[in-house]
């Protein structure tokens, strides 16, 4: 009983109207504390019980199966406005990575120009200084490309970008890529 009612999402309210009892005896007999009045095996029990499987008996009490109904095709409104939130979300992150990538470009430049500044063999008037700069220079740039703006970053938008990308493929596929109702 309880596996039936369970395999229809059937409240004890439901099952018992179906078999045109009170939800208390059924509760009852779920619990243990109850055995099943003769009722509840009763014909509509029966029908219940085959039907999980997609049967039910002929006049004749021959089993008999039968397809299943169609599941209902999803609304589209919902579906709608979720690929339009989509594409908004999608136009703002490859903005915010053109901008990462942007904002990288010069912290880059510092890593290519640091060895050659390092390499340096001319006369320098206060290389302890210097050398403070070029280390200040450079951490600055690991730093901003590795929290900020560089490739972790980056990646890390890319990647929501790519889920974002393929939840709305899905999504297209599903409506037929067709434009949204107005």
């Amino acid at each position: 009983m309880d596996a039936t009612r369970g395999y229809f999402a059937l409240t004890q309210t439901r099952y018992a109207a179906w078999l045109g009892e009170n939800r208390s005896t059924v509760a009852m007999v779920e619990a243990g504390h109850r055995a099943a009045p003769l009722r509840i095996g009763n014909r509509q029990g029966i029908r219940l019980d085959l039907a999980t499987v997609g049967n039910t008996l002929t006049p004749e009490n021959e089993l008999r199966t039968l397809p299943p109904l169609p599941e209902p095709a999803p609304e589209p409104g919902p579906l709608h406005h979720r690929l339009r939130e989509l594409q908004h979300q999608l136009t703002n992150l490859r903005y915010r990575l053109e901008n990462l990538q942007r904002q990288a470009q010069p912290y880059l430049n510092r890593l290519l120009a640091v060895p050659a500044l390092r390499a340096w063999p001319g006369p320098v008037s206060n290389p302890e200084r210097e050398a403070r700069w070029l280390d200040s220079f450079e951490q600055e740039a690991v730093q901003m490309l590795r929290d900020v703006c560089g490739r972790g970053p980056q990646l890390l938008l890319q990647a929501r970008i790519a889920g974002l990308e393929q939840e709305t493929a899905l999504l297209e596929a599903a409506l037929g890529a067709g434009p949204p109702a107005a």
